[in-house]
This record gives structure tokens, sequence and C-alpha cells, in this order.
């Protein structure tokens, strides 16, 4: 047979085996990324939310390149998104807080009164981890919105999505208590899994918002 002749690149099995892998391997870039960039602990929340939109562009347009574009969208959002970052760390510090206080009267069997003022907290907490579930939807359904209208965007989803957002957190703490039995896949896949899993699970429903016309990086600090 000629060479020509041959079958073009992009047909086969050996072209479906690469695009399978590129799950995997793009999910294992993008979380990499993220935990460079949260690293600081005070950019957690900002870096999340870059691998949003950095695995939203590759759901959406088959870009291959999250490793370096996860940090495009860092640069690209933190002005927008480090202040709540912070904020988020101090809150969920305190709420940590509680939930410690709470365990502790309830083992060491004190007053009610104390048990009833720090089991207040549970539903805040719920709230809190609500929010920051479904937050990385909104960030990428509105590329240039502000960190108020995410988190008014991400409030709606919730609260009109309620059966999608209670599988969406039980997805999360399965797979964050998965990769806790292998500490070392956490760094890989600790953010960019769930990330990915609430992306893919609120895919369909709602049409996005107002996505920039590029979906690229660039949008207004």
């Amino acid at each position: 047979m000629n060479v020509t002749e041959r079958r073009a690149p992009g047909t086969g099995w050996e072209q479906t085996a690469l695009r399978i892998l590129t799950y995997p391997a793009n999910l294992a870039l993008a979380g990499a990324a993220g935990f460079i960039l949260a690293l600081p602990v005070v950019t957690a929340v900002p870096a999340v939310l870059a691998v949003a939109r950095s695995l939203d562009g590759w759901m959406r347009e088959d870009s291959t390149t999250v490793f370096t574009s996860t940090f495009r969208e860092f640069a690209a959002t933190w002005r927008r998104t480090l202040p709540f970052g912070i904020l988020s760390v101090v809150v969920v510090g305190l709420l940590a807080f509680d939930a410690w206080f709470l365990w502790a009267q309830v083992a060491s069997g004190t007053s009610g009164l104390a048990i009833a003022v720090g089991g207040a907290s549970i539903p805040v907490a719920v709230s809190v981890v609500v929010i920051l579930l479904v937050l990385p939807v909104a960030v990428c359904r509105n590329r240039d919105g502000t960190m108020k209208q995410w988190l008014a965007e991400a409030g709606f989803l919730a609260i009109t999505h309620p059966v999608q957002t209670t599988v969406q957190l039980i997805l999360a703490a399965v797979v964050l208590a998965t990769l806790g039995l292998v500490p070392s896949m956490l760094p890989f896949f600790g953010i960019s899994l769930p990330v990915y899993l609430v992306l893919s699970g609120f895919a369909g429903s709602a049409p996005p918002s107002s996505r920039s016309a590029s979906g690229t990086p660039g949008d207004a600090a």
C-alpha cells in the first residue's frame, strides 16, 4: 500500500486511547498548578477558581494547556478573588474552632447551653461549604463578573438546584476521603477532581450568564 494512502492521524483506537488518557493527565496537571498556587493558604480559594476556569476552557474548547492556563487564570482573577480568599480562611478557621469546641463540650458532658451555642454554627458551616462548592461554576459562567456577582450566582444555583448541589457535595466528600487514603495523590487531584465533577454536574443546569466572547484570560481585574 502506498504511504500516502495510510490512515490519517487522529483515527483508530490509538487516538481514542490517547484522548481518554488526557483526562487524568489534564486533571493532574491542573491540580498540581492549583496546589502550587494554594500553598500560601490565603490563596487557596483563588487557586481553586483558577483551576476551575482552566478546566472549563479544556472542557469547552479542548484546550490542553491546563497547567499554564491555570497560572494565567490566577493572574487574571486574583485581584477579584484574593480578598474573599482571605475572608474564607478566617471563616473556615473560626468554624473549625467552633467544631472543636462543640466536640469538646459533647465529650465532657458539659452544659446544654454551651452545646446549643456551638451547634448554632452548623448551619453556617453548611452554607459556607455549599457556596464554596458551587462558586467555581458561577466563576466559569460569568468570567467578567465581580466577586459579589459570583457569590450571588453561586447562592442562586445552590438554592434552585438542591439535588445537584447535594449530589456534588457527597461526591466531593467521597473523592477527598478516598484521596486521603493515598496522600500522594492529593497534590494532583485534591483540587482538580472535585472541581471537574462540580463543573460537569452543573453543565446542563442553565445557560451561562455571561461568558466572555473568547473565554480566555485577560478578563477585567
